[in-house]
């Protein structure tokens, strides 16, 4: 079966929701991957999943093509992904309960990375912003270049790189117990 470009499949479902099936088949596992990284409960995961192809289908009709180098369908169905996931978290409020158990966890061996798991490592990227969180997920789970974060994030791509790299160092600081930017 001879698969559909973007461009025709978005315009297929503009004119006929029965279609918007389609876009949901071909988008539903990277999206459902990037939210599985941001939101480890299955039951939210699924939640906040249903409302970004909700929110996808009724506003489809004002999507645009006007410039695909900067917004394809997929860095606008993302945009869209960050935002329910950001919202999902604004409402929790949860990070300050969560950076106390991170530094709880901490090594008393100053410098020395913590015996890493995934557990720990999971603690310490929702230790993070919102942000920096995006940022982690759309470049290591997503496996996006920094070209498509800047897209969908809307930042240049200078920026984004500096912004990882920030977020990064910030990361290891977590990992070795100290407070982020306490350099000595």
């Amino acid at each position: 079966m001879k698969k559909v470009s973007e461009k025709k499949l978005i315009l297929k479902a503009k004119n006929d929701f029965t279609a918007f099936g389609e876009v949901y088949q071909r988008y539903y596992p990277k999206i459902n991957n990037f939210v599985y990284h941001r939101v480890y409960d299955d039951a939210t995961r699924n939640e906040i999943v249903s409302n970004i192809f909700f929110k996808a289908m009724k506003n489809l009709p004002k999507y645009r093509f006007m410039n695909e180098e900067k917004c394809s369908f997929s860095s606008w169905l993302f945009r869209i992904a960050v935002n329910e996931t950001n919202q999902h978290f604004r409402n929790k409020k949860r990070n300050n309960i969560i950076k106390d158990k991170l530094f709880e966890k901490r090594s008393n061996e100053g410098d020395k990375l913590i015996d890493l798991d995934y557990e720990t490592l999971k603690e310490a990227i929702k230790a993070l912003s919102l942000y920096e969180q995006n940022l982690i997920s759309l470049r290591f789970f997503e496996k996006m270049k920094y070209k498509e974060i800047a897209e969908i994030l809307k930042q240049k791509e200078g920026t984004v790189k500096v912004q990882m790299h920030r977020t990064l160092e910030k990361l290891r600081y977590f990992l070795q117990g100290a407070l982020p930017y306490e350099k000595i």
